[in-house]
């Protein structure tokens, strides 16, 4: 039986889970270059191994707030953490060999750990939500966001340091997520499930529009970093980096972004105009990428990119609460984190396509770079729709102004 901890206990014990997802999510590009030809044929079936742990959110976004309501938050964390450790036992124990090898053993295991990782996202979510409000939320929720970098900067510098042995270090990532178990399952409360029998209401029709253009914004601008950090350490040993130091400069990525992320977005909306300041940030985020690829300091550019990355995050998502209203809240955050998993599932192999297709080692960095400016044409959209609502340009209506249903 759990022992009663207080909240903030609770959001670090779920921030290390977190990071645990981070470390497991970020295993594949950070051990990238000895995957292909041992494990993946090339680096557009790379892609697909980075995208398919997004995969299954696509499925399991929308149906995650009925599996709480029968089964409880915390039955769901667990679940997600023990899916995320068999799914990286199976990947790395993949058959490597002549194409197609083991890829399809891996991809199996990706999108079963995968799985779990969307069931552990909108139940550490849901939680937080439920154990604060008011001034307490935003950080809250700002450690939660974090934790997931944090864990993305640690895969970079600790699992190229198992050398040549890509399954160790697979294998190690599925350890961490295999540590979490005992530790929710003693540190937390057994939660309370829903009401049974409820379904979520559907947005009202004028929500639909701004809840589809924030959705393509948080994907398009989640792609964009995946594909960065998935391509850029084999970018950096192609520049004549070593694997180990190559993953220690593009975890500035991860480390950069900590500072800025849990009070970067409250920050920026006290100072005003916050569409115009996630907008300028993205822009940044792109002109830092194509830097880089004409050959400006890699580890001052990474950083730079990681710090503009920061505040867009809990202003896109300051957006979406915005633009729904209380009682849609919980169908429209499922729309949300449906069209998350999809750009992060379809885009990233996009860009491995494109590597393969010219043999630039900078393609996929470029292909990060239109990700961006589609997040920025998203923003544009979520700016538009909002704006007869919003006159100063943030995201959406209050609740209070919504027509009653």
């Amino acid at each position: 039986m759990a022992m009663p901890l207080n909240r903030w206990a609770e959001v670090l014990l779920l921030g290390l889970a977190r990071i645990a997802m981070g470390v497991q999510f970020q295993a594949v590009g950070a051990l990238g270059p000895l995957l292909v030809g041992p494990l993946v044929p090339d680096y557009a079936m790379l892609g697909s191994l980075i995208g398919a742990y997004s995969l299954a959110g696509v499925a399991l976004a929308l149906p995650a707030g009925w599996l709480l309501a029968r089964f409880g938050d915390t039955r769901i964390l667990l679940g997600g953490l023990l899916l995320m450790t068999l799914g990286g036992v199976v990947l790395a124990l993949a058959p490597s060999g002549a194409p197609p090898g083991g890829i399809w053993v891996a991809m199996l295991g990706r999108l079963v750990s995968g799985g779990g990782s969307a069931l552990l996202t909108v139940a550490c979510t849901k939680r937080v939500l439920d154990r604060f409000s008011g001034r307490s939320l935003a950080p809250a929720m700002g450690v939660l966001l974090a934790a997931w970098p944090a864990g993305i900067g640690l895969a970079l510098v600790a699992l190229p340091a198992f050398g040549t042995d890509w399954r160790l270090g697979l294998a190690a990532s599925a350890a961490l997520c295999a540590i979490g178990l005992p530790a929710l399952w003693w540190g937390l409360p057994a939660g309370g499930a829903l009401q049974p029998g409820r379904l979520p209401a559907r947005p009202m029709r004028h929500e639909w529009l701004p809840l589809l253009a924030i959705g393509g914004l948080w994907a398009t601008y989640n792609a964009g970093f995946a594909v960065v950090l998935g391509f850029v350490p084999a970018f950096l040993v192609a520049s004549g980096e070593t694997p180990q130091s190559a993953g220690i400069i593009a975890s500035f990525v991860g480390w950069a972004i900590l500072p800025l992320l849990p009070f970067g977005g409250a920050l920026v909306e006290r100072l005003g105009r916050p569409l115009w300041a996630c907008g300028l940030c993205i822009a940044g985020t792109g002109l830092a990428l194509l830097a880089l690829l004409a050959g400006a300091p890699a580890m001052a550019t990474l950083i730079v990119f990681g710090l503009l990355s920061a505040p867009p995050a809990s202003l896109i998502m300051a957006m979406l609460g915005r633009v729904l209203a209380p009682e849609s809240r919980a169908f429209g955050v499922g729309v949300h984190y449906t069209m998350f998993y999809a750009g992060m599932a379809l885009l990233p192999p996009v860009a491995g396509q494109l590597r393969d297709l010219t043999g630039a080692p900078g393609a996929p960095i470029l292909a990060a770079v239109g990700f961006l400016a589609l997040a920025i044409l998203c923003l544009a959209a979520v700016g538009r729709l909002t704006r007869p609502n919003r006159p100063d340009g943030a995201a959406g209506a209050t609740a209070a102004a919504r027509p009653a249903r």
